[in-house]
């Protein structure tokens, strides 16, 4: 089998690409790191620095959080046409990015911002959960991950672009940074107008796989939640590593933007540089290599590998922040890009090797609601562990970043428990051959 796409699938590959670029600029604005820098620079002094760092710590894990209610844009997305709720969806996410431009200096202008911030995310997890079922059904599992990677990298451009320009305007013009957000929403509009040109292939099958698989009632709920992780032992333990694992990516990156402007003193620009810029731009450059992983066998397998990158990052900043050598940060803000471009594929594509075609938003849905649940508790914890040890020592809110590295241990030692397990299954059904 050739292991180039065909004709067809670049075809609707090259539909989508223009729009998930364009909203990738918008999407860059509520991007955990740069939302939070953004917050963090903007309004200090208008509240307590208690009350910034928690805002900071919601706006962080608003890309997570507002997975918690996934399951109500599967049920949305249930038996209806892909491509206009799409357009609908995108065009309501860009309208919300552009009217974040438009909150004021004060306290009610923050509680604005961080609301804002977590409505717009809570349409992109809506997109997010509607575009899985797209790409499963366009793109065959053999170039699911290349196709899927590619888009990836358009968007991830996107938000790096967007990232940079936050970056500059924090440095030169400060009380400008709302221009951003009006300008990004309008290029979000334009994405949701070049969305229409997609097309879902043999969608009437995707639709009737959905039907038979479960029925004319809700195709998620808390209940099927609980279900298929009672029925799916092999995805439960998969989602028990997941939660422990991804829990301690969440918390950690409020954490840096607090440890970067308290305690380092680092500008604007070269933390927008350190936490956004270095981790995107490295998107373009691992996606290929991992989705040539992703591609060549089990999702299991293919995190039990992955997972280690993740972790060094973690710890080179962690370095970084006790001894203040900026080569560690750097260092670290490389690895967070390779882990991410990583991460990217296996969090949009994992659950495909576990569901069958009816059941894959499904399985979906259990993927981001459980990641909304970290995102609803995970950065919170982590700010709230800085704040209680700073409150005891000056200085020691730093400690705090051993809390997510023991976490992404903790979750990287589970997939290679997962990945041995299942290498030995394999091994002895192959035996009684």
């Amino acid at each position: 089998m050739s292991t180039r796409p065909t004709a067809q699938v670049e075809a609707l590959y090259k539909r989508e690409a223009a729009a998930w670029g364009l909203v990738g600029l918008a999407l860059g604005l509520v991007e955990g790191a740069t939302a939070a820098i953004l917050l963090k620079k903007g309004y200090a002094g208008v509240v307590s620095p208690r009350q910034v760092n928690l805002a900071v710590a919601f706006v962080s894990g608003a890309p997570a959080l507002s997975n918690v209610v996934s399951f109500l844009w599967a049920n949305l997305a249930h038996g209806r046409a892909r491509v206009q709720l799409m357009v609908g969806l995108l065009a309501a996410f860009s309208l919300l990015v552009g009217l974040l431009g438009l909150a004021p200096h004060s306290p009610a202008g923050l509680i604005f911002l961080v609301v804002g911030v977590i409505a717009a995310r809570v349409l992109w997890a809506g997109i997010l959960t509607v575009r899985a079922s797209i790409w499963t059904a366009n793109y065959p599992r053999q170039w699911l991950a290349q196709i899927t990677g590619r888009m990836v990298v358009v968007a991830a451009l996107g938000i790096a672009a967007a990232a940079v320009l936050a970056g500059l305007l924090l440095e030169w013009a400060p009380q400008q940074t709302h221009w951003l957000y009006l300008g990004a929403g309008l290029l979000g509009a334009l994405a949701a107008w070049l969305y229409r040109l997609t097309r879902v292939r043999r969608e009437y099958q995707l639709l009737a796989a959905e039907v038979q698989a479960v029925g004319e009632t809700a195709v998620f709920s808390l209940g099927v939640l609980r279900q298929i992780l009672r029925d799916d032992p092999q995805y439960r333990r998969f989602m028990f590593w997941m939660g422990l694992y991804g829990a301690g990516n969440l918390m950690v990156g409020a954490q840096l933007v607090i440890v970067f402007t308290d305690h380092l003193h680092l500008s604007s620009s070269v933390q927008i540089a350190l936490l956004s810029v270095v981790p995107l731009l490295c998107v373009p450059l691992f996606t290929p290599m991992w989705a040539r992983l992703f591609d060549g066998g089990h999702v299991i397998d293919y995190r039990a590998r992955q997972c280690w990158a993740l972790v060094l990052g973690i710890a080179l900043m962690t370095a970084g922040a006790f001894s203040h050598y900026l080569v560690c940060l750097w260092l670290g803000a490389l690895m967070f890009g390779v882990a991410t471009a990583g991460a990217n594929l296996g969090w949009n594509l994992g659950h495909s090797d576990f569901a069958s075609l009816g059941k894959m938003q499904q399985y979906m849905g259990v993927n981001v609601t459980l990641t909304g649940l970290r995102g609803l508790v995970a950065p919170q914890i982590g700010v709230l562990v800085y704040e209680w040890l700073d409150s005891l020592w000056a200085g020691a809110g730093r400690w705090s970043l051993l809390l997510p590295l023991a976490m992404t241990v903790a979750g990287a030692i589970g997939f290679n428990q997962m990945r041995e397990a299942r290498t030995s299954h394999a091994a002895q059904t192959k035996a009684q051959l």
